[in-house]
């Protein structure tokens, strides 16, 4: 699922077990208008910014049109998202940037909560915290 927003569409991904919201990078590279290519732009942040693979963002490898050349698409975390445009210094970059700021402190962060499976996966974990407190609980109170 997505949400369509007026400058940028957020996805929910999962990325290294947990899901988060996500952010398209050649949508981002596009808005951003951005003069190197994309795959220049993307493998240079990755390189000098030491972002982690799973971790920070995920690739798609796609065959081309008509079976062309393979090339990689990237989805990046909201975080890594905001760090692309505070990386870019124009106007565009401002707009995106300021727009990401406000849509994380006022949206809910994740569809996931539609995913019975997800929905599942968080109510065990916090099941599992929740048992784990009122075991250490009672050490402390025995």
């Amino acid at each position: 699922m997505s949400q369509t927003h007026p400058l940028i569409a957020i996805k929910a991904h999962l990325i290294n077990g947990k899901t988060v919201q996500t952010v398209n990078a050649r949508d981002l590279y596009h808005f951003l208008e951005v003069r190197l290519s994309f795959s220049t732009w993307m493998k240079n942040h990755i390189n000098r910014y030491e972002w982690v693979d799973n971790t920070d963002y995920l690739v798609f490898t796609h065959s081309g049109p008509h079976a062309g050349r393979p090339f990689k698409d990237y989805v990046l975390t909201l975080e890594k998202a905001k760090e692309m445009t505070m990386l870019t210094c124009t106007e565009k970059g401002h707009e995106l940037r300021e727009y990401l700021m406000k849509l994380d402190t006022t949206e809910e962060p994740f569809e996931s909560l539609n995913d019975p499976a997800e929905l599942r996966r968080l109510l065990l974990t916090y099941t599992d915290k929740v048992r784990a407190l009122e075991n250490r609980l009672n050490e402390i109170l025995s």
